[in-house]
């Protein structure tokens, strides 16, 4: 049984990863989150993508929420008494200016990740403010209104601001107790029965409201990283099957077909630039000899050694190494004069002689033989011409006693 090549193995291995990310998210997707919490690292990609997109979206509910403000303060600015209502507009503005500042620095792509810092904080003292102002207003309907405003205070803050369930009750609670003791401290005290038919009545409703945008929310994200994750897969699959196709599965080296479509274009290239290409034509000496003596599964192990040997030499983006075929390959390198080509050649002859590969004998060691032609390409010559030379001259090296490299002539 054949070995798979390292190509192969890569796609096997990029399949399995993201058959075990598809396979986590959708146990956390059917177990379900009662209590709006992910596994660990699930939990912490959630969290930075949701305060980004938590914050952009709070851009333009900002002024939505600036807008229902506006509106309603002016109603109750209308109704309220004359005798509460320069000091009702004075406190009251400051909820306004907390809108207008959190909209400000959401506006701040670098603030995104403290979105919930600066917007529960600013949640936090509009329900301060808004419990406080009862401190003071003695009037029944001053009262009623002031309420009013608590109410909405609190539906915006659970169900349009965009936080989180836990920062908004801490934001929604804790605001209404700083509320509280703003209010006896302005000498006012708070009306239990009407405080819990408003403040405590919205604030269960609007917790309820939360959970379900939070837990719809979350839901949405997985749905949305299953999709991801199988694009991503489909994606690599798609590039390692494309490699695979351009790959000889043994070696990993090009293989014909590849060699075909990048020879045409480093030639064309060269052809521009009117400069020289050349073919180093690779052949394994006595390979039959080594294959039959040892088998099939060391004269593969034999091929994936030079083949690592001869990728060192094709390191430049213009560079080839192929299979060509058998035990036979090919070196395509571009920008390089007869003279260059004969040197890296002489180093690919030691790169293998140093891999000391024994031959039966137990004495010799594997080399190779090595044919170069290069080529100037304009219109009189052609690709199949390079390869033909370098092919020639290889021939020459076998018919000249192997293990050395023979220039075309």
């Amino acid at each position: 049984m054949s070995q798979k090549g390292p190509h192969q193995q890569l796609v096997k291995d990029a399949g399995c990863g993201f058959t075990v990310k598809i396979a986590a998210t959708e146990q956390v997707l059917q177990r379900g989150f009662l209590w709006l919490s992910f596994p660990r690292e699930l939990e912490q990609r959630y969290q930075q993508d949701y305060r980004h997109d938590a914050a952009r979206s709070f851009r333009h509910r900002s002024l939505f929420i600036l807008f229902l403000y506006l509106l309603l303060s002016s109603g109750i600015y209308a109704l309220m008494p004359e005798s509460e209502r320069f000091t009702w507009a004075t406190w009251y503005s400051s909820v306004g200016l907390i809108i207008v500042a959190a909209g400000v620095l959401s506006r701040i792509t670098a603030l995104n990740r403290w979105f919930l810092l600066y917007a529960g904080t600013g949640s936090m003292l509009a329900v301060a403010v808004s419990v406080g102002i009862t401190g003071f207003t003695h009037n029944e309907t001053a009262n009623q209104l002031t309420h009013a405003a608590i109410m909405y205070a609190v539906v915006i803050i659970y169900s349009i601001v965009g936080l989180n369930l836990r920062t908004a009750m801490l934001a929604g609670w804790l605001g209404g107790v700083l509320g509280i003791i703003l209010a006896h401290q302005m000498g006012g005290a708070v009306d239990w029965d009407v405080a819990h038919r408003t403040y405590t009545g919205s604030s269960l409703m609007g917790m309820l409201i939360c959970y379900l945008i939070e837990h719809g929310h979350r839901r949405g994200y997985l749905q949305a990283q299953l999709l991801k994750l199988e694009h991503q897969r489909t994606e690599q699959h798609a590039q390692q099957l494309a490699l695979l196709s351009h790959t000889d599965s043994l070696t990993g080296l090009s293989n014909r077909r590849h060699m075909d479509e990048e020879l045409e274009r480093f030639w064309r290239r060269a052809r521009r630039e009117k400069m020289p290409l050349a073919a180093l034509m690779i052949d394994v000496d006595h390979f039959k000899l080594y294959n039959d003596y040892f088998g099939h599964l060391a004269g593969d192990e034999c091929l994936r050694q030079i083949s690592a040997a001869l990728r060192e030499f094709a390191g430049r983006p213009d560079d080839l190494a192929v299979r060509y075929g058998g035990e036979e390959f090919l070196l395509v390198l571009s920008n390089t004069d007869l003279s260059a080509a004969e040197q890296v050649a002489s180093h690919v002859l030691q790169a293998v002689r140093r891999l000391a590969l024994p031959m039966p004998d137990g004495v010799s060691h594997i080399t190779i033989s090595v044919g170069v032609a290069v080529i100037v390409p304009h219109a009189d010559n052609s690709t199949e011409m390079l390869l033909e030379y370098s092919d020639a001259a290889l021939y020459q090296a076998k018919e000249q006693g192997r293990d050395r490299v023979v220039l075309s002539s």
